[in-house]
């Protein structure tokens, strides 16, 4: 089993931040939670034998939710099953991917119960087999291939993505490759990973696995220690592939005496002669040890790519050797190549003992250990994501808790919320935010706000918060453990990087057991940053649920409220060459699930090609499959989440947010100025505006809402023709 950690820093954030701050008084913990521990369970450990049940999913009739739009254009087809749950419940891998240059779509999974590969064998009648299926239609039409078939190292969490040779145009000429950790005979034992590639010609949509030399590889973990791929320890996470040909894959470094990874290695696949030759580059973060030898790290490391794989970035959570203050909590640890890998330089990390991050800090809870200091900690629990936009920078997206303590022996530790043992308050201005942190090495770190979840995962084990809440169903072999739902944070961008998209996964508390906060009824969301404006648009898309409420729409029907697993393809597409207050994004993306929810027995994976028109852009007006267009800038683009650098400020924000009749703008002014403060509804329309003379220093300037419905919107203010936009939500 892989144990995996790496580190952060500090970086001071130069923009004003968008989350606004509250006078509330925090709310006491009544527990506290053991991350590490997390990162040891049955989610992501080796299945129990199980039954070779298969089910058929069936539809259901769903409550649409109010608040977020919908499209008709989004159906929902089974295109494929696993023989269990397993292969898709970490969100980290990257198994759906859409090559751009030959607008195809690949998605790796493990066999389903029915699949049969040639020549039979122990490791693929038993699951161990990986198939890739293709797409040259947007997911209209499907070819299998069978990818790989090994008795001895079984395969499971696979990854993969589409090689494409250079000025290639023919997807006959490309391959498709995969990887992941693998089990040995009996799946009782992690014995290391494998790594596979097909040619995608006609005749090779079969059942066989490419005998070719170097096709099908696997690495053990054991054996002696190699400055490349020796002790290689689950090698599962953000399978990229970029336009230099190169296929890239993470893991961890394992050390046998110990137990334990000590640090992380890229795995690199160079296309030679029809097979990848592939070699490690090695990671070691300094990392806080506790006093049982563990070092303070946690298990998912993260990477994301430019479009030409000459900018990079390797990510891990965990808290960095010399920080001080609020930097000591699990954070996320940067290394940056700017020569496609070659050479790395570990980076500064986010500094949130600056008061440009006090927004993101006001919710966390106090550490016990000192009443002054609050740590941020980055929620991996819930999914976490990465990607690079068009000027190269990175961008982590991640919800925030609170570190129960600074001291190296508990830094792991978060807390918990009342009886249902919730990890975040879910009450005004203490919510589950999400948000966009981002940086390119040259400049300080900055970030965005992108919205709230309104629910959080319920535990998979008997004895953990939410179980009973958790709809899958119990393992009787394994202390009746069940598969965890969470939010599945990910990311996808444009090929241009102009576009960045954020999906994760919520439930409509309306119509949730006596309306707990648990995710038990889930549907994706999805919202969308433009990278030139730097502004994230204000509507909310509900990308599984029923178009228009229409309650039990067939082509949704499989997925409304049961959008378990998703997975967003790490590129998207623009399907209109103009946009009206924003684009059209078209992005693939999978559902898992099975109906009743059954982890052990066979499970169905759901397609769509899914449309998020976050413009007032006709259906007929978005192509779904065709060729790449470029939009248009949005017309009004402060219509969206956003913060600019404010001249004559050196900090302004809203609060109480969210909030009833009345807001205050706290703004410093550095002179004396007219403050001119306009709220503007989701589609632009100024609703309340009031123009105030301020004083230099501080000013509290009161925003009058009464009249105004539940939702959100964006309160725009001018100084001395500079200008910020803050999201405000009304409830």
């Amino acid at each position: 089993m892989m144990k995996k950690h790496v580190l952060l820093g500090s970086v001071l954030l130069a923009a004003i931040g968008a989350f606004s701050q509250t006078s509330r008084i925090k709310p006491k913990p009544s527990g506290i939670f053991d991350t590490k521990t997390l990162a040891h369970s049955k989610f992501e450990g080796i299945e129990s034998a199980g039954s070779n049940q298969a089910n058929a999913a069936t539809p259901l009739a769903v409550t649409g939710e109010a608040g977020s739009k919908t499209s008709v254009l989004n159906n929902w087809n089974n295109f494929t099953a696993s023989h269990n749950i397993y292969g898709t419940i970490i969100s980290y891998a990257k198994p759906l991917q859409w090559n751009d240059e030959l607008n195809t779509v690949s998605f790796i999974h493990r066999k389903s119960l029915t699949y049969s590969f040639s020549p039979p064998n122990i490791a693929t009648a038993a699951s161990g087999g990986i198939v890739a299926m293709i797409s040259q239609n947007c997911g209209s039409d499907w070819d299998s291939t069978g990818i790989y078939s090994n008795d001895s190292y079984w395969g499971r969490y696979p990854g993969g993505a589409i090689y494409n040779p250079p000025t290639n145009t023919v997807v006959g000429n490309a391959y498709v490759v995969a990887a992941g950790p693998a089990t040995g005979p009996g799946a009782t034992t992690w014995v290391g990973n494998f790594y596979a590639s097909k040619q995608l010609g006609a005749a090779n949509y079969d059942n066989i696995a490419s005998a070719a030399p170097g096709a099908q590889q696997a690495f053990p973990t054991t054996g002696p220690y190699t400055a490349n791929l020796g002790r290689q320890d689950f090698a599962m996470y953000s399978f990229s592939a970029t336009d230099d040909g190169k296929m890239r894959n993470l893991g961890g470094i394992l050390d046998e005496a110990l137990g334990q990874d000590t640090g992380v290695v890229l795995v690199t696949g160079t296309f030679n002669n029809g097979v990848f030759d592939w070699a490690g580059t090695n990671f070691h973060p300094p990392v806080t040890i506790a006093s049982d030898g563990s070092p303070n790290w946690l298990s998912r490391p993260m990477m994301a790519w430019n479009e030409s794989g000459t900018h990079g970035y390797v990510i891990v959570i965990g808290s960095r050797l010399g920080a001080t203050g609020s930097n000591v909590g699990y954070q996320p640890i940067v290394y940056k190549t700017t020569n496609s890998g070659a050479t790395w330089s570990l980076e500064s990390g986010i500094n949130f003992n600056s008061t440009a991050f006090s927004g993101i800090k006001k919710p966390i809870i106090t550490v016990t250990t000192d009443s002054t200091l609050e740590v941020p900690f980055f929620w991996w629990v819930e999914g976490m994501d990465c990607s690079v936009d068009k000027n190269n920078k990175l961008h982590i997206f991640s919800s925030i808790v609170g570190t129960y303590s600074n001291h190296p022996d508990s830094v792991s530790y978060t807390v918990s919320f009342g009886t249902e043992g919730y990890r975040w308050q879910h009450q005004p201005a203490f919510r589950p935010y999400l948000y966009d942190f981002i940086y390119d090495g040259t400049s300080n770190w900055s970030y965005l706000l992108v919205d709230s979840m309104s629910t959080e995962g319920p535990s998979g084990t008997s004895t953990g918060n939410g179980y009973q809440d958790n709809p899958w169903d119990p393992d009787p072999s394994n202390s009746n453990a069940k598969v965890r739902v969470d939010a599945r944070l990910q990311m996808s961008r444009t090929p241009d990087g102009n576009h960045m998209v954020y999906t994760w996964s919520e439930s409509d508390t309306t119509v949730t057991t006596q309306q707990k906060k648990w995710n038990s009824l889930p549907n994706v969301k999805a919202r969308c940053l433009n990278v030139t404006t730097g502004l994230v648009h204000p509507q909310e898309i509900n990308v599984t649920g029923t178009a228009n409420g229409i309650s039990g729409l067939p082509s949704n029907g499989n997925v409304a409220n049961r959008a378990m697993y998703h997975y967003t393809s790490p590129k998207c597409r623009v399907a209109s060459t103009s946009t009206v207050n924003g684009p059209a994004i078209t992005i693939p993306m999978t559902v898992s699930n099975s109906n009743p929810y059954s982890q052990l027995t066979g499970n169905t994976h759901w397609f769509s090609w899914a449309v998020l028109n976050f413009g007032n852009i006709p259906d007929a007006n978005i192509v779904l499959c065709g060729a790449l267009t470029t939009p248009t800038a949005p017309p009004n683009p402060t219509i969206s989440v956003g913060e600019n650098n404010m001249n004559s400020s050196t900090s302004s924000y809203v609060f109480p947010n969210p909030t009833k009749n009345n807001a205050t703008l706290n703004i410093n002014l550095e002179k004396t100025a007219k403050v001119k403060i306009e709220v503007m509804n989701a589609v632009g329309q100024v609703v309340k505006a009031s123009s105030v003379d301020g004083q230099m220093g501080e000013n509290k300037i009161n925003i009058e809402l009464s009249g105004l419905a539940n939702g959100i919107y964006l309160v725009k203010v001018n100084v001395d023709n500079a200008t910020s936009t803050k999201k405000l939500i009304i409830e």
